[in-house]
């Protein structure tokens, strides 16, 4: 799956972490990871403190090699995994590399990542790593958006920023919804996300006792989609309350000369039970 980059429209502001004198400048790579489920936004955050994943950029390796060693130790299928990536931002802090007595001033290059549908699943037993920034589970942007998860003063800049670079590619390039919809086999239920890594879960419903190989890879869709789909996962990438005019929004669809129409309908995946039509069905030519 091709991936898109985007330079940012901004810098972070400067927020050192520690007031210690460094010994050398260190790269690091911040990677806010996003994900769709049950037609709503997700994000991947370490559970303390609620920063993205972020890895140290070797002597050996390039950025795009620590984004995907990122990808790597945290998702169970991270080879082609990415729908969208975009280049977010940078922010300089002060940092302590785990594991060793090596500190100093670091600038995170920041990472927007939009996952392709259903490759959100996580490696199993992440919790139980012993290194730190390896537990992470999914939480909805709604939530911290509204306030109800409260982001560390010093990640919250980086995590509305890779947001805010993300809707924009979105506004500009609304073509990333018909791709990402015609990949869809089906709409992942949310009920996995917060929940996935809670400890007091009954054995039978706990993810981390399956093994990872009774844990199969989404097959990819088969490039139908509706028009109610793609207005329904556009409006997942905004704030509930963003004034969007849908109209417009399913000209622009079809005026892209990518929708070839069939003589079909089909309901909103996901929604069978609770959207009671069908919409027309629609089969997406890539370029």
């Amino acid at each position: 799956m091709s991936t898109s980059v985007s330079g940012s429209d901004g810098s972070i502001n400067i927020q050192p972490t520690r007031g210690t004198t460094p010994r050398r400048l260190i790269v690091t790579a911040g990677v806010v990871i996003f994900a769709i489920r049950d037609w709503s936004l997700w994000v991947l955050l370490r559970d303390s403190p609620w920063g993205p994943p972020m890895r140290l950029v070797l002597g050996t390796e390039s950025v795009t090699d620590a984004v995907d060693r990122t990808l790597e130790a945290v998702l169970a299928w991270p080879a082609d995994a990415t729908l969208l990536q975009l280049k977010a931002g940078w922010q300089e802090q002060q940092v302590y590399v785990w594991g060793s007595a090596e500190q100093g001033a670091a600038v995170s290059l920041i990472h927007t990542l939009l996952l392709r549908a259903n490759r959100d699943e996580l490696l199993p037993y992440l919790n139980r790593q012993s290194v730190p920034s390896l537990h992470v589970s999914w939480k909805p942007v709604l939530k911290i958006e509204s306030g109800q998860h409260t982001l560390d003063p010093e990640v919250h800049p980086v995590v509305l920023t890779a947001l805010n670079t993300l809707r924009s590619q979105v506004q500009r390039e609304p073509e990333i919804v018909l791709r990402y919809l015609a990949d869809m086999s089906s709409m992942g239920a949310a009920n996995i996300g917060e929940e996935r890594w809670q400890q007091d879960l009954p054995a039978p419903m706990s993810k981390e006792t399956r093994p990872l190989e009774t844990v199969k890879e989404p097959a990819p869709g088969d490039g139908i989609l509706t028009l109610a789909e793609a207005t329904l996962l556009y409006k997942a990438f905004f704030p509930p309350d963003e004034q969007i005019d849908l109209s417009n929004l399913r000209r622009r669809f079809l005026t892209m000369s990518r929708l070839e129409p069939l003589e079909e309908e089909r309901p909103v995946r996901g929604k069978e039970l609770d959207w009671r039509r069908v919409s027309r069905a629609y089969r997406y030519i890539g370029s």
